[in-house]
């Protein structure tokens, strides 16, 4: 048995001792470290995606905006970012026959105010340059007034979520490129009036039928962003 044991260690000493020799020379490693602690960068996108079940929620629209970075831990960075863009909405009458309810439509500014936090998966350092992340946010996202809109149903402040995927691409410590998507969540609130048809009327269709549909719905937004960033601090 002590033959054996000692054999076991052997064994496992040279194991060790050959596996620190596989690898990568470091002056020929694809991984590098990642010394930006803060980074500022200005980014577009596009948002599209639900319009809830009556069709009217914003959409479709460019954003443009800021953000700050921060990294807090080895794979943790935190950020702040502003946007703002200008989404479509279709414009309906409640009370109109269904062939002629939606007449038109307009646009509605928003603004996205938001934090959150990335999860980087390769920590401190990135492969060829790329360091692939995951993260969420959550903020407001505020909307302007729709003066075309009498149908009362409004977009104003809402609260929003965020979950998202993307990587980031260094060209060396000082500049970066980010391409991101995410999912942009918000809910949308109904008016009543979208739920009955005019004072004695018969055989009206509503909006939305009362039966099987909510006065209020989360509604998912499929956002692509693509940034350019700059090391402020390493």
């Amino acid at each position: 048995m002590r033959s054996l044991l000692i054999g076991i260690a052997a064994a496992l000493s040279v194991a060790q001792t050959a596996s620190g020799q596989v690898g990568h020379d470091p002056a020929r490693s694809p991984y590098r470290d990642v010394l930006a602690k803060q980074t500022v960068s200005f980014y577009g996108g596009y948002l599209t995606g639900g319009r809830g079940d009556a069709d009217v929620g914003p959409s479709d629209g460019p954003l443009f905006g800021a953000r700050w970075d921060v990294r807090v831990g080895a794979p943790t960075r935190l950020f702040l970012a502003f946007s703002t863009g200008t989404l479509e909405r279709n414009l309906v009458r409640p009370n109109e026959p269904t062939e002629t309810r939606y007449f038109d439509t307009a646009t509605q500014s928003i603004t996205l105010i938001e934090g959150g936090f990335n999860l980087v998966l390769t920590g401190r350092k990135s492969w060829r340059g790329f360091a692939p992340f995951a993260g969420v946010g959550l903020g407001v996202a505020v909307g302007s007034s729709v003066p075309q809109d009498s149908s009362g149903f409004a977009f104003k402040t809402k609260f929003q979520i965020g979950p998202a995927l993307g990587i980031r691409w260094f060209l060396g410590q000082k500049i970066q490129f980010r391409a991101e998507v995410r999912d942009i969540i918000w809910r949308l609130t109904y008016p009543g009036t979208f739920f009955e048809g005019p004072e004695g009327a018969t055989d009206f269709i509503p909006v939305l039928d009362p039966d099987f549909a909510n006065n209020s719905q989360w509604v998912h937004h499929a956002t692509f962003f693509f940034s350019v960033g700059y090391t402020l601090k390493r």
